[in-house]
């Protein structure tokens, strides 16, 4: 197959150079990654707003953008062919249950199947198992072994008018370990985050306003699904809906007022 690989950690995060490292003893992978850590940035996209490209080789390239800049450059730019697969990863940390809203890692697997193309996207999770350590080689092995599999997870691909589509990615989270318990497919769970701000002053009339996270995250949902599979050494993969759902629409008479 030929994969396109990018990531939010950045074109030189180590997760990035082990996952092309592995699978590109089996594919032809291209690498189209943001030149700097983007990570949090979610489904953010650069409009109208040119970006550089820095050709690294004749099948890495750097993007002065976010994921999911990278993922429509490489699929509509022009200077790669046809891609068959997105691959994005291995981020260095977990994109558990709500963690894929924001994440730059799920956006970009999110943006693939919204243009027709199936999309992974590995974690790993330094919380559980060797601390120290990533164990990238680890995930990218199972990775190599599983994307048929995997990429069956995405659903069969939606012919439409104007255009295709899937309607899931996968989301994979691994533990900081060599070797894995198990693999399940699992929900994700329910995340929050203890988040705080402080604002400081700048300046007569400026301020700063700083997020800055806690160290504990309240989780819940199906016994916390995708994060408990986790915890318990194994490989969680969900498959998420690249589209947003809505309630169902209702008829209530009078219930706006005009």
């Amino acid at each position: 197959m030929k994969i396109l690989l990018t990531n939010d950690d950045g074109v030189d995060a180590d997760g990035i150079n082990a996952m092309e490292k592995v699978l590109s003893r089996a594919h032809q992978v291209y690498v189209v990654a943001p030149h700097r850590n983007n990570s949090g940035v979610s489904s953010s996209i650069s409009i109208y707003r040119e970006l550089l490209l820095h050709k690294i080789s004749d099948r890495k390239y750097a993007l002065e953008g976010t994921p999911v800049d990278c993922v429509i450059s490489g699929v509509l730019g022009g200077y790669l062919p046809h891609i068959d697969l997105v691959v994005s990863g291995i981020n260095k940390g977990p994109n558990l249950g709500t963690d894929v809203v924001y994440s730059g890692t799920c956006a970009a697997a999110r943006q693939a199947a919204l243009s027709g193309i199936p999309g992974l996207a590995f974690s790993v999770d330094n919380s559980v198992g060797d601390s120290e350590n990533y164990h990238y080689e680890s995930l990218a092995e199972f990775a190599l072994r599983n994307l048929e599999r995997l990429i069956v997870l995405c659903g069969p691909l939606n012919r439409r008018k104007l255009y295709n589509d899937y309607e899931f990615f996968v989301n994979v989270n691994a533990p900081a370990m060599e070797k894995y318990s198990g693999a399940e497919i699992v929900p994700c769970c329910l995340r929050r985050y203890p988040d705080q701000v402080s604002i400081k002053s700048c300046g007569e009339n400026l301020f700063s306003s700083t997020c800055t996270g806690g160290s504990i995250i309240e989780s819940a949902g199906k016994e916390y699904a995708d994060q408990d599979a986790v915890k318990n050494g194994k490989i969680s993969v969900s498959a998420v809906r690249a589209e947003p759902s809505s309630k169902n629409a209702v008829t209530v008479e009078n219930f706006f007022i005009l």
